[in-house]
């Protein structure tokens, strides 16, 4: 079993990317700039799809086959 020394910063144990926040912003800009871009598409997809539930056609009968 492993043991954890809490007291000391840990090293990425979980499999996760350390990610220094430092010197470079231009990078992390990009990165920000990026997954803003897909949250828009996410955000575009989601306001599609919920205008789409709005025509779609409901089953008339009480019994809706599981639909």
């Amino acid at each position: 079993m492993a043991v954890y020394d809490l007291r000391k910063a840990q090293k990425g144990v979980s499999g996760q990317k350390i990610v220094s926040m430092g010197a470079n912003n231009i990078d992390l800009e990009k990165r920000v700039s990026s997954i803003e871009s897909k949250l828009d598409t996410l955000l575009t997809l989601l306001k599609k799809e919920a205008n789409n539930d709005k025509t779609r056609l409901k089953p008339v009968s009480g019994n809706d086959g599981g639909v």
